[in-house]
């Protein structure tokens, strides 16, 4: 059986920061370096390390990461499909203060091969944008693209319903448009909307890891969050665990969740990656139980057949007997905000059909 290691509880058994353990962690001992997935776990904690620096103190020990940046326009003329990866670590690196970084020739190889042009979406043309302009370049052909994002962000009714895929590039439209959060955003009633429906789902699913990206974008674009999402996200910061277990994975684990909790933890006034860490923890998982309304919640109204209503407080009083005293008391929680009657308008899926 794993050790179980409680990230707020454990005695710290190392001087060494947490940001440096982490990168040991995601470095050094969860994969290796010629895995893709080592590529974008590694990605994702510099991203989160970067954008979290005001609350981290000194910055971090990248040692870790040298010979990976010795070798990567190596690395990446073999593997271009990774550009985007590649590009987003030499850039993260280096502004968080390594030395000798490639960025310039990694950025270079990008342009001359024309590797944007593989892209299918607009969020990772965005997401390529970004990158490269960061770096000092700039991406010919995307033409109308920030419009077609904007007009996307505002079609809140896209979010009242269950689509990770979706919310997801919701969220990351946010993240490339703020990069990161350290470029204002003009604020827009629809595209909060937007983000309070696919939050509500995030919330009724208890999918903290979507929770925790919607409260990131939410804090970027300089809208309030709410207060019960806030006090979540502190509770479940609290309950993370870091396990030991066996050298290989599978690593299907909470790591991502416990990287962008920490990030909404700090941007929601507390810190990231504050509590203690045991050295040799390899996995991550949330201690607490999942109690999901979401799936019960829409099993109901589709059982309902012609009576279902999109009036929450019509539907209400049918729904309640139908649901047990855990899937009550999530929705309960949730159905105070002033954007739930508008979010299940957009759920209950009552379609009027034309005769």
């Amino acid at each position: 059986m794993s050790n179980v290691i409680s990230l707020r509880r454990a005695e710290l058994c190392s001087s060494v920061p947490v940001q440096n353990e982490l990168i040991d962690l995601f470095a050094n001992r969860r994969r290796g370096r010629r895995d893709a997935y080592w590529l974008k776990e590694n990605a994702e904690l510099l991203q989160v390390l970067l954008a979290s620096r005001g609350s981290l103190g000194a910055d971090p020990d990248l040692s870790a990461y040298a010979g990976f940046s010795a070798s990567m326009v190596e690395d990446l003329q073999f593997f271009p499909q990774y550009y985007r990866l590649y590009l987003s670590m030499a850039l993260d690196l280096a502004a968080l203060g390594m030395p000798n970084v490639p960025v310039s020739c990694v950025a270079e190889f990008i342009v001359d091969q024309g590797l944007t042009t593989c892209e299918l979406t607009d969020s990772h043309r965005a997401e390529a944008r970004l990158l490269l302009s960061r770096a000092g370049h700039d991406v010919p052909g995307d033409e109308g693209l920030t419009e077609r994002l904007e007009a996307f962000s505002r079609k809140s009714a896209l979010f009242c319903l269950p689509n990770r895929p979706l919310a997801y590039a919701l969220t990351h439209t946010v993240f490339h448009a703020t990069d990161y959060g350290r470029k204002p955003m003009v604020r827009c009633a629809k595209r909060r909307v937007s983000l309070m429906n696919a939050g509500i789902v995030a919330w009724l699913e208890d999918n903290l890891d979507l929770l925790s990206e919607v409260v990131v974008a939410l804090r970027q674009s300089d809208e309030d969050v709410p207060g019960l999402w806030v006090q979540a996200i502190d509770e479940a910061t609290q309950t993370m665990m870091a396990e030991t277990g066996p050298e290989l994975g599978p690593f299907d684990d909470a790591y991502h969740e416990y990287l962008v909790l920490n990030w909404a933890h700090a941007l929601c006034g507390g810190s990231a990656f504050s509590s203690p860490m045991a050295g040799g923890a390899r996995y991550f998982r949330r201690a607490m139980g999942r109690d999901s309304a979401l799936r019960d919640l829409s099993v109901c109204l589709l059982d309902m057949g012609g009576v279902r209503s999109q009036d929450w407080a019509r539907m209400r009083w049918r729904i309640w007997p139908k649901l047990s005293p855990a899937v009550r008391a999530r929705i309960e929680a949730i159905e105070t905000l002033p954007e739930f009657p508008q979010f299940f308008d957009g759920f209950a899926r009552v379609t009027k059909v034309k005769t």
